[in-house]
């Protein structure tokens, strides 16, 4: 049997009291928040992070919701917009250019910081991505950013210009050339035409540098890799728990202090939301969440005997953990837990499966959780 509710649905209904226990008692255990208030103050910003898989929603009905959540986002006074990039999958799979999406962003909204989240650096000229993040910076009058991956997943290496083997170490140059083109300076290419061309790129940004990130599933060797090049980190926690995300944070600072950058530098982390005091929340969240966590497990694991129970227990610790799946109250000591890990903002990500008249519809009791002075 291969799909996920009949494997379920072939459980009795006491091997599905026991599942459920055995699975709380694990999420207990590693992470759900303290009662006893020991959580300290939110993260000073506040985001909404879209990476919907292509296979809930089709596209058009996905960039309406994009827009209009965005707004309402922009309304409500959170900080910024983080949109991915994806390729030949249904895992992300609307966005394969969030330049081309952070446009439509930029003339919907007036205050909301717009960011790549994030742009795969190996798979495109340094020119090019200066040149489109250009037109977003001056389409938001200076309220693009940008996190950039080294990218992962070997078929979309036939997008690249670069090897897959040095995608990491071709993702600093990158940057660092991206970097000097939007401060205006002339750098030489190669061209196939043979010889190289020297390039300055336009139009003229608006912000003089350009906010930029890298993004790490939870490698601490990436978090000190972005503070020593000065970059913050856009991170989340599906790839670490909690605690890991903590010494990443101490590491990131003290790589950053090492590397002698003024200030603290920069760590957003991007967390599943949906706000909810219904009592039928864990029933109702299961099978977008199943199907959220088993379009990830496939770009890196194939699926066994045992998906049901592990998409089952992952389930239970993002909804019983530390998430923004529950009550208010469950979500403001959550946030309580990530700004004491050190983290700077919080991306929510609400896009995870559930009909999009209903994520919408949500975003008030997830807003009403966020402090009342919203860092801008």
């Amino acid at each position: 049997m291969s799909d996920l509710s009949e494997r379920l649905a072939a459980l009795t209904p006491e091997q599905r009291r026991v599942l459920g226990q055995q699975m709380r008692r694990r999420a207990a255990r590693t992470g759900t928040p303290p009662a006893d208030g020991s959580a300290g103050g939110a993260p000073a910003r506040q985001s909404l992070y879209f990476f919907a898989s292509a296979d809930t929603v089709s596209a058009r009905e996905y960039y309406r919701f994009v827009l209009e959540a965005a707004e309402r986002a922009d309304a409500a006074g959170l900080h910024a917009v983080w949109l991915p990039e994806r390729h030949f999958v249904d895992f992300g799979g609307h966005s394969p250019n969030p330049s081309v999406l952070a446009a439509a962003v930029a003339v919907r909204t007036e205050r909301l910081r717009i960011r790549a989240g994030s742009v795969a650096a190996p798979l495109h000229h340094p020119a090019r991505i200066a040149e489109d993040w250009a037109v977003v910076d001056n389409l938001s009058d200076g309220r693009a950013g940008i996190s950039f991956a080294s990218g992962w997943h070997p078929d979309d290496f036939v997008l690249a210009r670069t090897d897959y083997a040095g995608r990491r170490a071709d993702t600093v140059r990158i940057i660092e050339q991206v970097r000097a083109h939007w401060r205006g300076e002339t750098l030489a290419h190669p061209t196939t035409a043979g010889g190289t061309a020297e390039v300055r790129t336009g139009p003229r940004p608006v912000q003089p540098e350009l906010p930029i990130w890298l993004t790490s599933a939870g490698n601490g060797e990436t978090f000190e890799a972005a503070a020593r090049a000065g970059c913050g980190v856009m991170t989340a926690l599906l790839g670490q728990t909690l605690p890991v995300l903590r010494e990443n944070i101490a590491r990131y600072r003290a790589a950053w202090r090492e590397a002698g950058h003024p200030g603290e530098g920069d760590v957003v982390v991007m967390v599943h939301a949906y706000v909810s005091d219904r009592p039928d929340l864990e029933d109702y969240l299961r099978s977008a969440m199943h199907g959220y966590l088993r379009a990830y497990r496939s770009q890196t694991t194939a699926p066994g005997e045992d998906e049901a129970v592990l998409l089952e227990s992952a389930y239970l610790n993002f909804l019983q953990g530390p998430s923004l799946l529950g009550s208010p109250g469950k979500a403001a000591e959550v946030l309580g837990l990530l700004g004491t890990a050190g983290a700077d903002e919080v991306g929510f990500l609400v896009d995870f499966g559930l009909p999009t008249e209903d994520v919408l519809a949500a975003l008030p009791a997830l807003f009403d959780c966020l402090p009342a002075e919203r860092a801008r």
